[in-house]
């Protein structure tokens, strides 16, 4: 969930002919001589691609990127953009002027141009990229700049598949060819441009991927479970008649109903109606078919029908495990990130051994709160639902007589209790590298580790998985239980010492991965005290839990707001007749009610409103119906159990965007995560639950190809698209969680 901004100089991926004044170029086919001028032409005709090229608007639309260096961008009295570096650092993109927002389409000509000098001679690469995977050029070139103004022009064809969002940059770190004393200098920008010269040769792509207008659930149901497909229409489309159901294999009709509740879909943007066939328990594989609206994607109907996507969904964790030797015929690797970490702002302390973990997301870092949230879900799954866990998943651990789902939850506890600092009981709120990584494989990522400073939310978020921790291990471990619970109890001191200041943990300078910031850790602490309570039933958290009014907890099962953990752990903790008790559960109920609300809305009976389809909106979806079947544990209701099916039928299928959200599963899934291990194969890792329709369009190729869309709509799959494409630990965590209810209901 965390933007990469690494980048990759390869070679040159399209057919390139470059002129240039004053300089020499190293890697073009031609050169050529003319007088330099500062000034181009006027261009009537055609459009420049690159808004604000002149700087005219300062520097709109455009930005620096840095690795390891330090530099600065400004635009001076003359209407130059100036890249001041004070310190180049030593890569080749360490220091990176870019630009997005233009589109380059297969086939057609192109030229680009731009004036460039320099205080000191140097070399530096421009760079029309992809802006993600492994962000090879387009087209590119390595140019020698010095005081002299230079105009640098060049024409391409663009021979590879149309992109809606590539990047314009410019490397200027510690290239080929740079003085190793380049030291500080200034460069200075100014009229670029980008023109389409010929689309005679266009290329017209295919038009996106195939979907349908009956989507259902396309891994399938449970035979007495609540199925629905739902069919879809342009908005104000009259939708009627009849639907079958029809046996793959024997393609015979099994089921005919008559479609319902007709209607409008406000997030999706189109008319609805339901196919309903509940009534088909029979087992085997099935499509609805209608006359007007055409087929569904194939399910089916069965016992165990989620078991290989739950040993996958499970095995991803084993797969993020950082720090050990994987055994795995695609996505196995080395032992990586073993070196030792510093202390951010430490210089004086040896190198600190914190290994093990999982990786949290599309990069390798490893966060405290994405952690605690991710192993609280699979420690919950395990106490609500134990005995749909086994031994035999085939991780390392397998067969010791421990449940594999335990084994590689203390897998991740094992690092968070490396987190901690031992004399105060704080704990760190991260570890990762100064920068994210390019998309290479884990072990591939050395630079310097660096734990960031200690944070109350990290503290709180860790008193309480390890409280839990306590509950959970106790009757498997009376060793590791003790250590957890000394460790939960140490962090409560250390926040009872210190307070809150309302400010939550902020990215240091030079720190630019993941900051999973949050300015309130009342929720946090609340889940604390809830879970100390639950495993030690000591009067003194007990007091300090009611200091908290039910109506001020901040809910959510998310990594920024827990507060819907704690009311659980406090409501399944027992003291019923308690006033406060009362306050607690009605409060609970409020939040159940409003997911309910949200699924009645809509078509597809997902727990999503509008303004919902956020980044990694199908977390949301999948923490509701985890929700729900925590209160069904509480309070048991059909409804609640029907609900939270419906927001894992939204996720394996049964959405507008035809896709079951899943990697490796359904007849359309996401291919294309933004994942390096999957990047760094070519290959999606099955099982991961990807982030899903992001409204706010929170990535350059979203913002390309979204825009227009419905904000149910908002999702592509594409490894630039970030923010709808990323996969997390703690998005497959709600999903494992979700799954095994269903399967236990």
């Amino acid at each position: 969930m965390k933007r990469s901004k690494a980048l990759l100089a390869l070679a040159m991926a399209a057919a390139l002919t470059v002129s240039m004044t004053g300089c020499k170029s190293q890697d073009s086919t031609e050169n050529s001589s003319e007088e330099v001028t500062t000034e181009q032409p006027a261009d009537t005709e055609r459009e420049n691609m690159i808004v604000n090229g002149d700087f005219s608007d300062d520097l709109t639309n455009w930005f620096l990127y840095t690795n390891g260096a330090t530099a600065a961008q400004s635009v001076n009295a003359d209407g130059e953009m100036e890249i001041q570096v004070t310190e180049p650092g030593t890569l080749e993109h360490a220091v990176q002027p870019y630009y997005d927002g233009f589109s380059l389409e297969t086939g057609c000509v192109y030229e680009f141009s731009f004036d460039v000098h320099s205080t000191v001679e140097r070399t530096m690469q421009w760079r029309l990229q992809l802006n993600g995977g492994d962000y090879h050029a387009y087209v590119s070139d390595i140019i020698t700049v010095n005081e002299e103004v230079q105009h640098v022009t060049a024409s391409f064809t663009m021979e590879e598949a149309t992109d809606p969002a590539p990047r314009l940059c410019v490397n200027m770190g510690m290239l080929e060819g740079c003085p190793s004393d380049l030291g500080e200098h200034t460069v200075y920008f100014d009229n670029f441009a980008l023109y389409l010269t010929d689309d005679s040769g266009k290329v017209e792509g295919a038009g996106g991927v195939e979907t349908t207008d009956i989507n259902v659930n396309q891994i399938g149901y449970i035979p007495d479970a609540e199925k629905k497909a739902v069919v879809r229409a342009e908005a104000g489309t009259e939708i009627t008649g009849e639907f079958n159901v029809v046996d793959v294999k024997t393609d015979e009709t099994v089921f005919t109903g008559t479609l319902a509740d007709a209607k409008e879909n406000t997030a999706s943007g189109e008319q609805t109606a339901i196919a309903d066939f509940s009534e088909l328990t029979e087992a085997g594989t099935y499509k609805v078919v209608t006359e007007n609206y055409g087929e569904s994607f194939e399910f089916e109907i069965g016992e165990g029908i989620y078991d290989k996507v739950m040993d996958s969904a499970m095995r991803m964790f084993y797969l993020q495990r950082c720090g050990s030797v994987l055994e795995d015929e695609t996505f196995g690797h080395d032992a990586c990130h073993t070196g030792g970490a510093v202390i951010y702002g430490d210089t004086s302390s040896a190198a600190r051994e914190v290994t093990g973990g999982w990786h949290d997301a599309g990069d390798y870092g490893r966060y405290t709160v994405a952690g605690a949230k991710a192993a609280a879900d699979l420690m919950l799954a395990y106490e609500n639902y134990g005995e749909q866990f086994g031994d035999d998943t085939g991780i390392p651990e397998s067969g010791n007589g421990i449940p594999d789902i335990l084994d590689e939850v203390k897998y991740e506890l094992d690092w968070m209790l490396m987190m901690q600092d031992s004399e105060t009981g704080g704990v760190y709120h991260k570890i990762t590298c100064a920068n994210f990584p390019d998309s290479v494989m884990p072990e591939e990522e050395t630079e310097q580790l660096i734990l960031a400073p200690v944070s109350t939310t990290a503290t709180a978020d860790f008193a309480a998985v390890m409280a839990m921790a306590a509950r959970v291990y106790q009757d498997i471990d009376a060793d590791y239980q003790k250590t957890c619970l000394a460790a939960a109890e140490q962090a409560w001191s250390y926040l009872e010492a210190t307070p809150g200041d309302g400010k939550g943990f902020l990215n240091p300078e030079s720190i630019v991965t993941g900051e999973y910031g949050d300015p309130d850790d009342s929720d946090e602490r609340y889940w604390a005290l809830a879970e100390l309570y639950k495993t030690t039933k000591s009067d003194t958290y007990l007091s300090a839990l009611k200091e908290y009014k039910a109506e001020d907890i901040v809910d959510g099962l998310g990594w920024q707001n827990v507060g819907l953990y704690g009311v659980y752990a406090y409501l399944s903790s027992g003291d019923s007749s308690d006033v406060y008790y009362q306050s607690v559960e009605s409060h609970f109920k409020q939040a159940v009610d409003s997911v309910l609300q949200k699924a009645e809305q809509d078509s597809y009976g997902v727990t999503l409103g509008s303004g919902d389809y956020y980044w990694g909106s199908n977390l949301q979806a999948a923490n509701n119906g985890m929700l729900l079947l925590m209160a069904d544990q509480l309070s048991p209701n059909e409804t609640y159990v029907r609900v939270a099916r419906q927001q894992l039928d939204y996720l394996m299928g049964t959405n507008t965007n035809s896709y079951c959200f899943i990697t490796g599963f359904g007849t359309l899934s996401p291919e294309n995560p933004h994942h390096r291990p999957s990047q760094a194969v070519g290959s999606a890792m099955p099982g991961m639950l990807i982030g899903g329709p992001d409204a706010d369009l929170d990535d350059p190729y979203a913002q390309a190809t979204l825009a227009d869309r419905p904000e149910a709509a908002c999702y592509v799959d594409n490894v630039q698209s970030y923010s709808c494409n990323e996969v997390t630990i703690y998005w497959n965590s709600p999903l494992v969680y979700l799954m095994t209810g269903m399967e236990a209901d």
